[in-house]
């Protein structure tokens, strides 16, 4: 069977609708599940990694995003590193400036482990968890306080969900972009969605809770895990433009042969793609 690659740039969910309209097979759980079946079984390629053996993919779940391993990395990771190379090229290693919103992940190690300007930080705002991750710095994302104008490419995987002020995570990435810099951002994406669900907010310096509490895996707190105050809709593309970014996209990948799937009901991932 012949599996084609879709990729697709989309700026309005009128254009994600026009797409599946158009592709309904990226929504058929049948094929989904075809497209998973056939890279366990033949392998993958990535840009980034190389040609993948089946005895080096893992399938656990239909959580295909989270679940879909390939070499110990995720679909989501792995789209986040197709689009590294594709937007880096042919760049000399040592000319490209990376910074990455973790520093504690087998992620930011293959990242460290190829780039020699790679930075990576974690979130530690207690003076223990300083000490204890030292030298990996300590960073807010909302207020780095890192100099402007030093990145080429920003790599946030599932990080900007759990930031109070998402406004302010994104300006700081602008400031710190070099023209023309890239931020490539995964998120829980509520692609149905214009508005962006506020789970949680920060009021008079506590938490407000708005839905019940949700958190996600963090490397920092393992046992209590990280909150989610919002889930992105379409509105964070406008977002980022508001934040300095000269462009924002939403990049839709589905492919059998790099192995990117969503769900049982998605077949592909979903990246935000910022440039300044």
């Amino acid at each position: 069977m012949t599996f084609e690659d879709t990729r697709a740039e989309l700026r309005s969910l009128a254009e994600l609708r026009a797409l599946f309209a158009a592709h309904p097979h990226l929504l058929d759980a049948n094929h989904i599940a075809q497209i998973v079946a056939h890279g366990a079984s033949c392998g993958l390629t990535s840009r980034f990694l190389g040609d993948i053996p089946p005895e080096k993919i893992e399938v656990r779940d239909t959580n295909y995003r989270e679940t879909y391993l390939a070499c110990g990395f995720n679909a989501r990771q792995r789209t986040l590193l197709e689009e590294l190379h594709a937007l880096i090229g042919d760049r000399s290693i040592y000319d490209v400036s990376l910074y990455a919103h973790e520093a504690m992940t087998p992620f930011a190690l293959i990242l460290r482990g190829r780039y020699p300007r790679f930075l990576g930080s974690e979130y530690a705002p207690h003076e223990a968890d300083q000490k204890r991750i030292f030298p990996v710095p300590s960073i807010d994302i909302t207020a780095s306080g890192l100099p402007e104008n030093s990145f080429d490419v920003i790599l946030s995987g599932d990080v900007l969900e759990h930031v109070p002020d998402l406004q302010a995570a994104l300006c700081d990435s602008a400031r710190i972009l070099k023209p023309g810099g890239h931020l490539i951002a995964s998120v829980p994406f509520a692609y149905g969605h214009e508005e962006t669900t506020i789970k949680a907010r920060m009021k008079d310096g506590e938490i407000e809770y708005l839905a019940p509490p949700e958190y996600h895996g963090n490397p920092m707190d393992p046992a209590g895990g990280s909150l989610v105050f919002q889930i992105p809709g379409w509105a964070i593309l406008q977002d980022a433009r508001r934040a300095g970014f000269a462009d924002a996209k939403i990049v839709f990948w589905s492919s059998a042969q790099r192995g990117f799937a969503g769900d049982a009901t998605l077949g592909g991932i979903f990246l935000m793609i910022a440039t300044k």
